[in-house]
């Protein structure tokens, strides 16, 4: 297996820091010990709080203010894209570091601690902040311990703050989806996250998608079927599209015990009833067992074994028909095997080489091969085309989480959307909206969240001289 330096690889990352290889590593430098972190603070946790207390936080004293004053700050137009691009970042992905927020987004700023730019959000409780306390980094300086943030506890806050966004905005936040916040096992959305921007970063995908975009009923609902009752909440940790249109669902572990066995059970059943015609979907199994756990072959050979006997279990139960094979659409992969050091990348990350089981093919009846998921020879989608990789990646890049050098391209014009919902499509006055609604590039363009657009989405009353259409109408009776 040949390895190198994350450095040296080329990347469409445009400047330094908050490339993979500049980002602490989250496996192998020993950021978590366990699956969850205990570090989290919201500020509701620390306006109750005594002064004691609050010093022991770490956060600045005017970090924090009220509510409804961190609620009324997010109307206007100050820090807008940040603000958006962290909640949209911390929706899809649910956790990420102040280094992954702000390689999503494309921010340098957004990888300090505690940003300027998320006081409000944080006051207002959309956003929860932690620090990673295992390991040497509980050691570090306050300004230099790896932070991360997540969905705040507040959940009734967006639905005040949604009133001043646009729709396009809306869009980016959530995907049109509602917001809650889940969040628990740090360590496994971390890893997550990190994979996913990795692929984003190295490989020749079309897009990637976090844990809210990657759900089963999304999935059916583009070939027109519904899902049963039963797997309305079923969806993968994180999903990798494919040029063609297949998506490559992950499903991150460390361990494996009965509740493990279910959802493979269960994966391999919905992958038996719906061919790839119906659901372009492959499962693959990430084993993120702890670097301490690497290091002993005896601990990683069990968990693996593991994770492959749940797997041959699942097949065996589900095993689909000769043209609609579970085993061909089942398969794992370790941590180590693309990552097989600190910073250090193996070749068969390229075409995201995996194990699958041999059945049905020239192998043992029970052996595993390695196949290359990038590969449509090795892993056909006779449904795939270049369009259809295309019309998922252009939804994508209406997405705050999805990283930002994904998102330059065509997107839908969703102002349509709502025009053709109401009947109004064909009215010409309405065809051109003065709201532009996307963004490119590093975090949000200043289009949408610039001075000259935001009379039309902000809360206050409008004077009878200023219409919706008529931005300039609408500033010259705003304050500045």
């Amino acid at each position: 297996m040949n390895t190198r330096h994350l450095a040296d690889l080329p990347s469409p990352i445009a400047s330094v820091p908050f490339r993979a290889a500049e980002r602490v590593d989250p496996y192998w430098e020993g950021m978590f010990a366990t699956g969850s972190s205990d570090g989290w603070v919201s500020a509701s946790q620390h306006r109750r709080a005594p002064a004691s207390q609050m010093r022991w936080s770490g956060i600045p004293p005017r970090y924090v203010t009220g509510q409804d004053q961190a609620l009324k700050e997010m109307r206007t137009n100050r820090h807008r894209p940040s603000i958006l691009a962290a909640l949209g970042a911390v929706s899809s992905w649910r956790t990420v570091t102040r280094e992954q927020l702000a390689c999503i987004a494309g921010s340098r700023v957004m990888g300090n601690t505690y940003p300027a730019a998320l006081s409000a959000p944080f006051s207002a409780g959309l956003l929860a902040h932690g620090y990673v306390s295992a390991g040497m980094n509980r050691l570090a300086p306050a300004a230099q311990r790896m932070s991360m943030w997540t969905v705040g506890d507040q959940i009734d806050a967006y639905a005040q703050y949604r009133k001043s966004l646009t729709f396009a905005e809306h869009i980016a936040i959530t995907g049109g989806q509602d917001w809650s916040s889940e969040h628990r096992f740090d360590r496994h959305n971390v890893l997550t996250t990190e994979l996913a921007l990795r692929v984003a970063e190295f490989c020749d995908v079309a897009t990637v998608l976090g844990e809210k975009q990657i759900s089963l009923p999304s999935m059916l609902a583009a070939s027109g079927l519904q899902v049963q009752q039963a797997d309305l909440g079923r969806r993968a940790d994180a999903g990798i599209v494919r040029r063609d249109g297949l998506v490559i669902a992950l499903e991150t572990t460390a361990s494996v015990g009965e509740a493990f066995r279910r959802k493979m059970a269960k994966w391999a059943q919905i992958l038996q009833r719906h061919p790839t015609y119906e659901l372009p979907l492959v499962v693959l199994v990430v084993d993120v067992s702890t670097p301490s756990q690497a290091t002993s072959a005896a601990a990683k050979n069990t968990a693996h074994a593991e994770i492959q006997a749940a797997i041959r279990e699942a097949v065996r139960d589900y095993p689909g028909t000769a043209l609609n094979r579970t085993a061909a659409r089942l398969g794992v992969v370790s941590w180590t095997d693309w990552f097989p050091g600190p910073h250090q990348i193996a070749d068969s990350i390229n075409g995201l080489t995996a194990s699958f089981l041999a059945r049905g093919t020239n192998g043992g009846e029970d052996g595993w091969r390695p196949v290359q998921l990038l590969d449509v020879a090795q892993l056909p989608y006779r449904e795939g085309s270049t369009m259809a990789g295309e019309m998922i990646s252009t939804n994508a890049r209406l997405l705050a989480g999805t990283p930002y050098w994904l998102r330059p391209g065509t997107v839908p014009r969703t102002y349509q959307y709502l025009l053709n919902q109401v009947g109004t499509g064909g009215i010409d006055t309405l065809k051109h909206p003065s709201v532009p609604d996307r963004m490119t590039g590093p975090g949000f363009t200043q289009q949408v969240a610039g001075r000259k657009w935001r009379g039309l989405v902000s809360l206050g009353e409008f004077t009878a001289s200023s219409t919706p259409h008529d931005p300039q109408a609408v500033d010259a009776d705003r304050s500045p």
